[in-house]
């Protein structure tokens, strides 16, 4: 009998160690770029004539470094580029732009911002299917709210990075957003939903990285305004270790908060604009090492529909504009 329970005591034990999560042991290196619009001229009529490779061939080799690759997509992806109603404009890109950014490496994007209903709700759900086929997993829309919110985790290097997506920019207007159709589709930046939601990840310990990709504020500033700060920082209380904000269009600084990186604006990438300082840009890297320190870099980059390194003048003014500081942060442990 003693021998029967010592045997069970000790299957037990082994099926509780098997259950526990595995603390990561290796360094992870995640990337992030800023807004990617794949359906406006030379780049997207360049994936009309089947280049998949040009819109990030100039930075492929750069993007290839990291672990996780992450982008904002500003365009929908569908083959009718006919504009919805009341979507205010239009910027969807062919089909062959989601064989474009896994050839370029992006392993998720964020498909929540103002533009994710330039082509109407097929036009939505399409873009869904186009990157599923391509390999690209998405994170912020879905057939469905409840899917829309929800989490994409990625395992990579032994690290479970969870990815939240939400946006408070809206075309044609954010206050009509609660009673538009897409709200049935792309995850609203509802903070009695994305904050339970974190902290309800973290305290199950599915996760070992909490990264939120956040869109909106005000274009072309170089400060967020005080709604868009509340938000990060109570995305950072609720338990996110990485925010990665976008829409102005232009680099605005990093900030830290509890010792968590705030990335306030990570500007243009594939994207061209008339202002000068919308073509300053980064590739964001972000090093994660075994003792749940980050510490952030910044590649700085010329925006535009092919991007390419920066140097000289160009690349000061990034990291000017950027603040990146190589502080190490410790991430909460689920």
């Amino acid at each position: 009998m003693i021998g029967v329970l010592l045997l069970a005591l000790t299957t037990a034990s082994r099926d509780v160690q098997r259950a526990l999560p595995q603390q990561p042991t290796d360094t992870l290196r995640l990337y992030a770029v800023g807004d990617i619009n794949l359906g406006r001229r030379v780049a997207k009529e360049r994936l009309l004539e089947g280049d998949t490779l040009y819109p990030f061939l100039a930075l492929r080799d750069s993007l290839a470094a990291a672990d996780i690759t992450f982008g904002n997509l500003e365009s929908p992806i569908a083959p009718d580029s006919s504009a919805a109603p009341d979507s205010g404009g239009i910027f969807t890109a062919p089909p062959a732009a989601a064989a474009a950014l896994a050839r370029a490496g992006f392993d998720v994007v964020s498909t929540a911002n103002n533009h994710a209903w330039d082509g109407g709700p097929a036009a939505v759900e399409e873009t869904m299917r186009q990157l599923t086929r391509a390999g690209v997993r998405f994170v912020g829309s879905g057939f469905g709210r409840d899917m829309a919110e929800q989490p994409v985790i990625l395992e990579r290097r032994g690290w479970r990075v969870a990815f939240f997506a939400l946006t408070r920019a809206w075309n044609p207007a954010p206050y009509t957003f609660s009673s538009h159709a897409g709200s049935q589709f792309i995850a609203w930046g509802d903070t009695g939903r994305i904050y339970p939601a974190i902290r309800e990840l973290k305290a199950s310990g599915r996760a070992d990285l909490v990264v939120v990709s956040m869109h909106g504020g005000t274009e072309y500033v170089d400060t967020p305004p005080k709604h868009m700060q509340d938000l990060a920082r109570g995305l950072v209380d609720a338990g996110a270790d990485l925010i990665l904000a976008h829409h102005p269009h232009v680099l605005q600084p990093v900030v830290w908060y509890r010792r968590k990186p705030i990335v306030q604006s990570l500007g243009n990438f594939v994207f061209l604009q008339d202002d000068p300082w919308t073509r300053l840009s980064a590739i964001l890297r972000v090093v994660v090492t075994p003792d749940r320190r980050l510490r952030l870099s910044a590649i700085p980059v010329r925006a535009g529909h092919q991007p390419t390194l920066a140097s000289g003048a160009a690349a000061d003014s990034v990291r000017r504009r950027l603040h990146v500081r190589l502080s190490p942060t410790t991430v909460r442990k689920p």
